[in-house]
């Protein structure tokens, strides 16, 4: 029986879309196609159609509705990087009602091949009646109105709404796309003329509510300490011997950001130091001591020609995100996930040093992974 359905199924199909026109034209005028061939694949079809056992059509329909719900959902978290839940509630909102009404139409089109073809095989299946179909349409509507509030409730909580300040055009795109936080007031010009945003960064363990976005020229916004940014200005800000800010980290033991032309470290209840000419780096050659154990830790690297063989240690994780770029350009990294414990770091410049850093990831099912932050970074040098 399975056979039969499907291969009446593949027939009808390979007909060509021109002729299947011209049949469903035909049928619905209560006509027959004049080829005999053709007459007899819309009829099979129709007539499988209409008579299929019932689970073949909760197979059919149940297995439609998964691709074209789960297809455009993957797509949106893939390509675009929506949420899980909210990309699949939207694929049932964007693709239920046509999933539903394209079942409804081959049943409406085989019923007039049955018709117009008087097939004696099969008994005409009556149309459903006025309420069953009004209540098929509520029931369609419904549950799409009720996937769209879903995903709009949820979408809120995941990314909540910021008050409503008055911030430069970038720094409103930056957390738009990055989700770092909610500014605290408007964008201001401080002391030397440095244009900056108070910002409350929910996920800094040590400031959580006292940070500043700053725009650079050439890196757009980054997001600094409150106290890093005052020390900074004081000296001048991007026209002081500092010069504009590059990148800066979180060691547990000190928050530091690099300057072109220096550097300001600020350790834990202490005051903001800084270092003019000196650039502040919490590297560690590969084998060295792990000191922190809430992160993977970077044991061993090997060159391979232009390649690099890397491995480090941690407990239990779904996935790894490997992090590296030049030692001099450290704005220029790549990022790759693993699944082991191991890597090769491909496409390397000979004699080039790298930093390289390890997270480790646990996935989640419809939601974004929880990954642990990057491991201390090491230097590693390609042959």
């Amino acid at each position: 029986m399975l056979t039969e359905t499907l291969g009446a199924q593949v027939a009808w199909w390979q007909l060509g879309f021109a002729a299947r026109r011209e049949v469903l034209r035909a049928a619905r005028l209560g006509c027959r196609v004049a080829d005999p061939d053709v007459r007899q694949v819309s009829a099979d079809w129709a007539r499988q159609w209409l008579t299929a056992p019932r689970w073949w059509w909760a197979v059919r329909g149940v297995g439609t509705a998964v691709v074209a719900v789960v297809c455009p959902a993957g797509a949106a978290i893939s390509l675009v990087e929506v949420d899980g839940l909210v990309a699949l509630l939207g694929a049932v909102v964007g693709c239920g009602p046509p999933c539903a009404w394209w079942f409804a139409r081959q049943s409406r089109n085989a019923r007039a091949i049955v018709r117009a073809h008087r097939d004696p095989q099969v008994e005409p299946v009556p149309s459903p009646g006025l309420a069953l179909r009004a209540a098929a349409v509520v029931v369609a509507v419904g549950a799409a109105v009720a996937s769209l509030a879903v995903a709009i409730t949820y979408n809120r909580s995941v990314k909540p709404e910021c008050p409503p300040f008055a911030v430069d055009q970038e720094v409103r795109e930056w957390r738009e796309r990055d989700q770092l936080g909610c500014p605290t007031g408007d964008t201001l010009v401080g002391p030397g003329g440095v244009r900056h945003t108070p910002w409350a960064h929910p996920d800094e363990p040590i400031h959580p509510k006292d940070d500043v976005v700053y725009v650079t020229p050439d890196a757009g916004p980054v997001l600094m300490p409150a106290p890093i940014f005052h020390a900074w200005t004081a000296t001048g800000g991007p026209a002081g011997p500092l010069g504009e800010p590059e990148e800066g980290a979180d060691t547990g033991s000190v928050t530091y950001f690099n300057f072109r032309g220096g550097s300001v470290l600020f350790p834990p209840g202490g005051q903001p130091e800084v270092h003019r000419g000196r650039k502040h780096s919490w590297d560690r050659a590969p084998g060295g001591p792990c000191e922190q154990h809430d992160r993977p830790c970077v044991t061993d690297a090997r060159a391979d020609g232009t390649d690099v063989r890397i491995s480090w240690r941690y407990g239990t994780a779904d996935a790894f995100n490997v992090r590296w770029g030049p030692r001099d350009r450290q704005g220029a990294m790549v990022q790759r996930e693993s699944a082991g414990f191991e890597f090769t770091l491909p496409d390397l410049v000979p004699s080039t040093a790298y930093v390289v850093t390890v997270s480790a990831c646990r996935k989640q099912f419809l939601r974004r992974s929880v990954c642990t932050p990057f491991s201390v970074p090491v230097i590693v040098r390609a042959g």
